[in-house]
């Protein structure tokens, strides 16, 4: 037999080639191969296609149902749903937005409750930590400051029974300069001049707190000199003063004006000393 190929479908049984006649039915007015075992035809092959085809739709309709439950497995939704049920329970059968609102805002209570109390408690923790990190620091420059003081006071020959009141004194007028870390005098203070450093404070003082200094025993301006931060002891012969020994009584008081006539050789309402030789 002469090679032959032929056709999956003829139009007609006449096109058909001799002796292959048998293998075709005839199928909606064309003839078909149908003859050949385990053969698919053009409409199991259409068939097929087509069951793709619509899988492949429902698969399509199912992925977009999908996507408004995000990352939601089954399972988690199936739970979601079946609090519902408890959350209308919880509500009284009335699940509403204040219904809803109640319930989650009972729940945030719960959950924020211990939060608050670990905010309040580092809170505490942290102001008393603040307060003794600030206490610590004023210390440590009080405690600078009274050796700096103490150190001009010592060079100035201040009576050593003097020292603390001193300190005291000083912490009321002085403060540390951050910029040179030196102490110097307030801004706001009266009776001293501003900002000096603490020797200029000291010399000041001589004239405010002269019962700090020991008693000058030597000549020149008469006794007690020293007291006065340098002016005249007005009970010696040469500074005698009538005004300024009522001022100094009044203003430092009695046992200084004692000192500074005892100093200069006479007492407190006695007679001018006699000029020194």
């Amino acid at each position: 037999m002469p090679d032959v190929t032929v056709e999956l479908n003829y139009d007609d049984a006449a096109s058909i080639p001799e002796g292959f006649a048998g293998l075709y039915d005839e199928v909606e007015g064309k003839f078909v191969l149908a003859g050949v075992s385990g053969m698919k035809t053009q409409a199991d092959i259409t068939n097929v296609q087509e069951a793709l085809r619509k899988e492949r739709e429902d698969h399509k309709v199912a992925q977009t149902g999908l996507k408004a439950w995000g990352d939601l497995k089954p399972d988690e939704v199936q739970g979601q749903l079946d609090r519902i049920k408890e959350l209308e329970t919880a509500a009284g059968g009335k699940l509403d937005d204040d219904a809803i609102n109640g319930i989650v805002e009972g729940r945030l209570t719960q959950k924020i409750a211990p939060l608050e109390r670990n905010i309040t408690t580092l809170t505490e923790t942290n102001t008393a930590l603040q307060a003794e990190n600030d206490g610590l620091k004023s210390a440590m420059e009080r405690r600078d400051m009274n050796e700096a003081v103490r150190g001009v006071a010592v060079e100035m020959k201040v009576h050593t029974t003097a020292i603390a009141d001193v300190e005291m004194i000083a912490a009321a007028y002085l403060e540390k300069d951050e910029t040179t870390g030196q102490f110097i005098t307030k801004a706001d203070v009266q009776g001293v001049t501003p900002g000096v450093d603490v020797k200029q404070f000291m010399k000041e003082m001589q004239k405010m707190r002269p019962h700090w200094w020991p008693a000058s025993e030597g000549g020149g301006a008469g006794g007690g000199a020293g007291l006065l931060g340098g002016d005249p002891n007005p009970w010696s012969h040469d500074g005698w003063n009538l005004t300024k020994q009522g001022a100094v009584h009044k203003e430092q008081g009695a046992e200084i004006a004692a000192k500074l006539a005892k100093a200069a050789g006479t007492t407190v309402g006695g007679l001018r000393p006699p000029a020194k030789k």
